[in-house]
């Protein structure tokens, strides 16, 4: 009895209430810390959920009242807790006097913790009608998205990723699988413009009439180029791609091309090369390649293509493009060169 009644006093064994009160705290609090930050972040995306609503609200208000069309049949705000993501159901949108774009939906998603970087979904069809009012329509898999991240500089990067697609532009059929362009300013020159474009494939409706032995199907290819001075003369060109070159000869500039592969059909081209463009003159030097020569021979004979021009060239570029090799060009204001030889010349500005 004695040796029980001592085991029951031990103090090592008997804690005071107190303190078991405190082991016990310690225990849970990690829990307990838990779900205070689980309800701070809530509070938070419930808050920031509205804010963003507020100011789609205003974005809505303001494109209204300068004459735009902005219509939709449902809009709501979701992805609690990993994103935010605005859903608007068959959104109609034409800025005054633009073209029109209407889709079957409209995804936008930003993560909650990265205020600087969209990204964007119309899964579905959709009709863009220009001003002329021509309608061009896309379909688009729900992959498919647009991306832009900006930093208060400016824009740091914009890209547009089409897992499956297909479009109707100008009456003719596309159809692109894999295909993406990335273009971001040079981090050291906001003015430049680096682009990346690459695709697993891409279908057309039919080959073309000057070359009907390229066929319809373009396989993977990969475009990768340094546009210098693009900004500025995009400004100038006013947003128009037909004037861009016109005004990067007018604003001085250049192009740098690491790396070109297009493969479509029996062609299998390479290229690379660097252009300055500087008082309305370019110089530089630029390399093109062929690989499969004897595939292009077939197709341009099945064509009826295989003229003395056409036997020339090939042979021509199959010979400079043995063991890796390129057939050089160079360029000296304006003229294109092959050794000493005048093989073209490129447009000075247009009047």
């Amino acid at each position: 009895a004695e040796h029980m009644s001592n085991y029951w006093n031990d103090s090592g064994l008997v804690k005071p209430l107190a303190e078991r009160r405190r082991s016990r705290f310690w225990l849970f609090f990690p829990f307990l810390l838990l779900v205070a930050l689980i309800g701070a972040y809530s509070a938070y995306w419930i808050y920031a959920r509205a804010e963003i609503g507020l100011g789609v609200d205003k974005w809505v208000a303001e494109q209204r009242a300068d004459g735009a069309v902005v219509e939709y049949e449902s809009r709501k705000i979701g992805g609690y807790p990993f994103r935010f993501e605005l859903d608007v159901v068959a959104p109609h949108y034409q800025p005054p006097n633009m073209a029109s774009w209407e889709g079957e939906r409209l995804q936008i998603v930003m993560q909650p913790w990265n205020w600087h970087h969209i990204i964007g979904r119309a899964p579905g069809h959709s009709v863009l009608t220009d001003r002329f009012g021509i309608r061009h329509t896309f379909d688009l898999d729900r992959k498919s998205a647009g991306s832009l991240s900006w930093t208060d500089a400016g824009v740091h990067r914009a890209a547009i990723e089409l897992n499956d697609a297909s479009a109707l532009i100008d009456g003719h059929i596309y159809t692109a699988k894999g295909f993406s362009l990335n273009l971001a300013p040079r981090p050291d020159a906001a003015d430049d413009l680096l682009v990346a474009l690459q695709w697993e494939a891409l279908t057309l409706d039919a080959a073309p009439v000057a070359a009907p032995w390229l066929g319809t199907d373009l396989q993977q290819s990969r475009l990768i180029a340094e546009v210098h001075n693009f900004y500025p003369a995009w400004i100038r060109s006013g947003g128009n791609p037909e004037r861009l070159y016109d005004s990067l000869v007018e604003t001085g500039g250049g192009v740098e091309l690491g790396q070109a592969l297009l493969n479509w059909g029996p062609l299998k081209f390479g290229a690379k090369g660097t252009v300055t463009i500087e008082n309305g003159l370019a110089n530089g030097s630029f390399g093109v390649r062929i690989d499969d020569p004897e595939g292009l021979k077939e197709a341009l004979k099945a064509t009826g293509n295989w003229r003395l021009q056409e036997q020339a060239t090939v042979a021509t570029l199959e010979t400079a493009s043995a063991n890796g090799g390129f057939l050089m060009f160079t360029l000296k204001d304006n003229q294109i060169m092959v050794g000493t030889v005048v093989v073209g010349q490129l447009p000075g500005p247009a009047l």
